[in-house]
C-alpha cells in the first residue's frame, strides 16, 4: 500500500470469514523504515490488526510503502478482510510514490450538463494481486499496481459498499495463455494468484435499473506503456498488441445528479510507449471471445 506524507488511520473495518478473523500484520518498507510510524491501539500487540474495529494511525514523513500481511483462515480469499484508509490531516488521497504532485487530487467526477449540481463521489474499494507485492488494496482514485512499474496485475475485485439493489458493476479480464474470463459483479475475484500469468485485458460497465444514474470512470496503463481514459464505462481495454499485461488499473464512481444526463465520455488517451521517442500507438478495443474456463 502506496501512502504519501500525511497522517492516516489504517482500519479493520469487516471481514468475510466465519468464526475466528483473519490477522493482519502491518509493516512499513525496510526502504523506507525511518519515514514512518505507526500507533495501534492500547493493548494492541504491535503491527498486528487481530479483528474488525482493529486501528492502526499511520504517520509519514515523506512518500512510501506499507506493507500488508493477511494471515491465518481464509486469507486466501480476497473478501476475507476489509480495509479503510483514512487521511487524518487534510483530505487528500493516498497515492502511489511515484504518482506526480498534479495527481494528488483524486480524479474529478464528470459534472452535469445544463448547471446541474455536480456529481457525487461514490466509495469504492479494490483489491489486487499484484506481481512480488501479493494482495494490494486500494480505494476510489487510488491506482491499484504503478502506472510507471512493470509489475503484472494478476487479478482484482471491486467492493461497493453499501451498494443500491438497482445498479451494479460488471467486470472481467483476459488472461495470458488462458484468454478471456468469465465477467463477475461487484464483490467478486476475477484472474489468477501465484501463477505468474498476468491480465491482458480489461472491461468494465454498469448494469441494472438505475445503471444511468451513475458513471464509472476507468484509467489503465500496460507494460507497453499504453494508456487508456480516463474513459467512461463501458469499456473493453487491452495493450496494441494483446500480449501486454495491465501494470495499473484506477476506478472512479459518481452518482449522476442529473437523471438521464450522463456525462460524455472523456476521450481515452493513449500514452507513447515507454521511448520518449518511440511512435504513439493507436488504441484498441479488446474483444476476445469468452472462454469457459473457471477461476
Amino acid at each position: 500500500m502506496e501512502v504519501v506524507r500525511g497522517m492516516f488511520a489504517l482500519r479493520y473495518s469487516a471481514t468475510a470469514v466465519a468464526g475466528v478473523a483473519p490477522r493482519v500484520v502491518v509493516s512499513v518498507d525496510p526502504d523506507h523504515a525511518q519515514d514512518v510510524k505507526m500507533l495501534f491501539s492500547p493493548g494492541a500487540t504491535a503491527g498486528i490488526l487481530r479483528q474488525p474495529g482493529d486501528l492502526c494511525v499511520v504517520t509519514a514523513e515523506r512518500e512510501a510503502t506499507v506493507l500488508l500481511t493477511i494471515l491465518g483462515q481464509g486469507s486466501d480469499r480476497p473478501e476475507a478482510v476489509t480495509l479503510e484508509l483514512d487521511r487524518l490531516d487534510r483530505e487528500i488521497p493516498a497515492l502511489g510514490r511515484r504518482a506526480s504532485r498534479a495527481a494528488l487530487a483524486a480524479p474529478e467526477a464528470p459534472a452535469a450538463r445544463n448547471g446541474a449540481a455536480a456529481d457525487r463521489a461514490v466509495p469504492l474499494r479494490i483489491a489486487g494481486h499484484v506481481q512480488n507485492r501479493g494482495d494490494v488494496f486500494v480505494t476510489s482514485g487510488e491506482w491499484l499496481g504503478d502506472p510507471n512499474g512493470s509489475a503484472r496485475i494478476e487479478g482484482f475485485s471491486v467492493q461497493w459498499p453499501r451498494r443500491p439493489a438497482n445498479v451494479d458493476i460488471s467486470y472481467g479480464c483476459a488472461l495470458l495463455g488462458l484468454g478471456r474470463m468469465p465477467d463477475v459483479v461487484a464483490g467478486e475475484y476475477v484472474g489468477t494468484r501465484m501463477q505468474a500469468r498476468g491480465v491482458n485485458g480489461v472491461s468494465f460497465s454498469l448494469i441494472g435499473q438505475e445503471a444511468d444514474a451513475y458513471a464509472l470512470i476507468v484509467e489503465a496503463r500496460f507494460s507497453d506503456g499504453t494508456h487508456f481514459g480516463p474513459a467512461l464505462a463501458p469499456v473493453d481495454l487491452r495493450g496494441a498488441t494483446g500480449r501486454e499485461h495491465l501494470v495499473a488499473l484506477r476506478l472512479q464512481l459518481s452518482e449522476v445528479k442529473a437523471r438521464g444526463q450522463r456525462p460524455a465520455a472523456p476521450r481515452a488517451a493513449v500514452a507513447a510507449p515507454r521511448s520518449e521517442n518511440a511512435a504513439r500507438k493507436p488504441a484498441r478495443i479488446f474483444r476476445a471471445p469468452r472462454s469457459a474456463a473457471a477461476i
